[in-house]
């Protein structure tokens, strides 16, 4: 069943803030995620809380998504993450739990083909920039919440089984410099 992402979802913009070094809550940029949304970079930027910004905090199950620019992906907030606000150049999505599951959001805008299709919408500028209004129409494919369960569970096992085999290519790295260290010592010996 397609649905309007506006009608499962509250759409609004994060906050346009000076960061600083320090503060109460992380003030989230693009530079601090890799292109398929994972928290990468060291939170560097912060912010102060007070009333005129407490209604950015992000709430558990929140998704970001980069409006402007060539790098569209989206990242779901937990709470675990701390205290934190959006900075302007993301969406801030709120699903609607009940028909939705954020992870499961999630994973269908980080998709190749979302990604696509997020690229038209901002054609034409040199930055490119997604309006609200197109993402609100934006037509989401919305299997049942067992199903969104379960492909959430498949996103969990890939990631596990892509962290194992960077692992593995790290230690064969580490066999061949060993065995090739090992080669060129035993030449200098003899």
């Amino acid at each position: 069943m397609k649905i309007k992402l506006g009608n499962i979802a509250k759409l609004q913009f994060g906050l346009y803030s000076k960061p600083t070094e320090q503060g109460n809550a992380a003030y989230l940029q693009v530079k601090h995620f890799d292109d398929w949304g994972n928290q990468t970079n060291q939170i560097d930027s912060f912010i102060q809380i007070d009333q005129k910004n407490e209604s950015h905090l992000l709430e558990e199950g929140d998704i970001l998504l980069v409006g402007k620019g060539m790098r569209n992906f989206a990242w779901t907030y937990h709470k675990s993450f701390g205290p934190a606000i959006a900075s302007s150049i993301f969406f801030v999505i709120k699903p609607d739990r009940t028909k939705a599951i954020p992870d499961f959001l999630t994973t269908l805008f980080n998709m190749p083909q979302t990604q696509a299709h997020f690229q038209t919408l901002g054609a034409g500028s040199s930055i490119p920039s997604m309006r609200k209004s197109e993402l609100e129409a934006f037509a989401v494919k919305l299997p049942s919440l067992e199903l969104q369960e379960k492909t959430i569970a498949i996103k969990q096992l890939h990631y596990k089984d892509m962290n194992l085999s960077r692992q593995i290519i790290s230690e064969k790295q580490k066999v061949y410099q060993a065995i090739i260290k090992n080669i060129i010592h035993q030449k200098h010996e003899e």
